[in-house]
């Protein structure tokens, strides 16, 4: 079972899936001679992406028992105040078998890069939305001591 959580909100469905993106910060450099050369650089900032489904009706046979649900709007609300905050929230991914033994869990701090609300009609009322996320890292603020 997967249990989502962003910030203080459990999403109401685990994703179908997500993707997990590690760009790498490499450098290809041209050499004099016509050659090239990689030059290594840390792995920057992971990015994360899914959909996920919020269904309209709380009887809905796709849901979780113990989830609290909210209407969709709830969640799209949610989701325009993050943007507008401009702020961070950890992105918490809980993964156990159906035995309850834990596998391993995701706690990452992200920052909202854009999401779409996808409406259908053949997914009546419920909405979708999907997500991108980037990995966020705290400011570091470093003093130089010394002269020049």
């Amino acid at each position: 079972m997967y249990h989502y959580f962003i910030g203080d909100v459990e999403l109401p469905l685990a994703p179908e899936k997500y993707s997990l993106k590690i760009c790498q910060n490499n450098q290809l450099v041209q050499l004099a001679d016509g050659g090239e050369m990689n030059l290594l650089r840390p792995a920057g900032l992971r990015e994360i992406s899914f959909e996920l489904l919020l269904p309209y009706f709380e009887d809905s046979p796709l849901l979780r028992n113990g989830v609290k649900v909210f209407k969709p709007i709830y969640y799209l609300n949610r989701l325009a105040e993050w943007a507008a905050a401009g702020e961070p929230r950890r992105l918490i991914i809980y993964r156990s078998l159906p035995n309850g033994e834990e596998i391993f869990n995701t706690s990452i701090l992200v920052s909202l890069e854009d999401y779409q609300v996808l409406e259908a009609a053949d997914l009546g009322f419920d909405v979708r939305v999907a997500l991108r996320l980037r990995e966020y890292q705290e400011k570091v603020c470093q003093k130089y001591v010394g002269g020049l």
